[in-house]
């Protein structure tokens, strides 16, 4: 008894057993999603295609999410095992191809087949079944570029203008150098996205056949910040529609999987935002005040803990980055811990949003093929 006891209090985060997990997970290094001319670009230059055409994968950013995988099939390997079976678990990609090849390449690490599951030994690969879920891009910005519905009414909001006050407010300079260099006039958020993504990119790709303008150096923490105050400020007005939203997918997976009790996780490949989304609408505790880099990840681990059900979170901020622990700020926190997951439950019931709900105000009509309950059927 003394011995047991002893255990209780000096092993207290090895209790309870990993029942399901939700990994979110941000695509790779990519190319500018908006290719935009500068002075002194050229514009017959078409070199830049050879890096990655554009918003798709580079070859740095396909090794960032084999790199991933394989991380991540050192944490949840056991959970998961070495054998594929295809209901197991469920991976959704966004219709971004970088979301799918990313899903892809991170599966090229995570799960590479077994002796019996190897079709060419040459060939150290396996293809892994994935779905397409548009919703997973109607994000931040995203939402804005790919709902006709949504996207009109929030640029017409109070809430959307004030953001270009806020970010002109925060960095007058910068915005004035991108208004001297882009061409065009700036006065809202997704027109100064669209410049301040290329100039980021641009800098992180650092490749002469796409070079940083020469104007922009010695602005590159500035812009890299600016990409995040700008994102940031957007998820933030969208909290109660795509971030409930969000609550409404993390909880679904869970509930699916308590009513079913046939799958061990969910895979979803999707945007920095998305992770932004959730830790905004989770109200998640211990994240930094920056964007996730590539190749970053979301866990949400559903334990048993002796027939106590409860959830456990952590953020990567890149695909090589330490994962830290984050906490539900409206949770009770156990010892070790996590949120109870009766509490948790009861603490989003009135922060999901529908998937037919979120498709009719995103599109402005309801698909068929979407589901209209509350579960997502796996």
């Amino acid at each position: 008894m003394r011995t047991l006891l002893l255990m209780f209090l000096f092993y207290p985060a090895t209790l309870g057993v990993l029942k399901f997990v939700q990994i979110w997970f941000r695509h790779g290094e990519r190319t500018p999603g908006h290719y935009i001319y500068f002075p002194g670009d050229d514009k017959n230059n078409t070199e830049w295609q050879q890096i990655a055409w554009p918003g798709e994968l580079t070859k740095r950013g396909i090794y960032e999410e084999f790199q991933l995988g394989k991380r991540l099939r050192e944490i949840y390997g056991d959970h998961f095992g070495d054998t594929y079976r295809p209901n197991d678990f469920h991976v959704y990609t966004g219709v971004d191809n970088r979301t799918s090849a990313s899903a892809q390449a991170m599966f090229a690490g995570f799960l590479p087949p077994n002796k019996y599951q190897t079709w060419n030994p040459e060939i150290l690969w396996q293809p892994v079944a994935q779905q397409t879920d548009a919703s997973i891009d109607w994000v931040s910005l995203g939402a804005i570029d790919n709902c006709p519905v949504y996207g009109v009414n929030q640029q017409k909001s109070s809430e959307y203008a004030d953001v270009m006050e806020k970010m002109e407010k925060i960095d007058p300079e910068l915005l004035q150098l991108v208004r001297d260099h882009a061409f065009e006039p700036i006065t809202e958020a997704v027109t100064y996205n669209h410049i301040i993504d290329s100039l980021k990119v641009r800098h992180i790709l650092d490749d002469k056949r796409l070079p940083y303008p020469v104007w922009a150096r010695g602005y590159e923490n500035r812009i890299m910040n600016m990409s995040f105050l700008v994102h940031d400020a957007i998820v933030k007005i969208q909290n109660s529609t795509i971030g409930d939203y969000h609550n409404e997918l993390i909880m679904s997976y869970f509930e699916t999987h308590l009513q079913k009790n046939t799958s061990r996780g969910v895979f979803v490949s999707g945007h920095d935002t998305n992770l932004v989304t959730i830790w905004e609408s989770l109200r998640l505790d211990g994240h930094p005040e920056d964007i996730p880099n590539y190749g970053a990840h979301i866990a949400i681990e559903m334990h048993d803990d002796f027939g106590e059900l409860s959830l456990k979170f952590y953020l990567s901020m890149g695909f090589n980055q330490t994962r830290v622990e984050l906490f539900p700020h409206f949770c009770t926190r156990k010892q070790v811990g996590g949120c109870r997951w009766e509490e948790f439950k009861t603490l989003t019931t009135n922060s999901r949003k529908p998937k037919s709900d979120w498709v009719f105000e995103c599109q402005g009509y309801e698909k068929a093929t979407e589901p209209v309950s509350t579960l997502t059927v796996l």
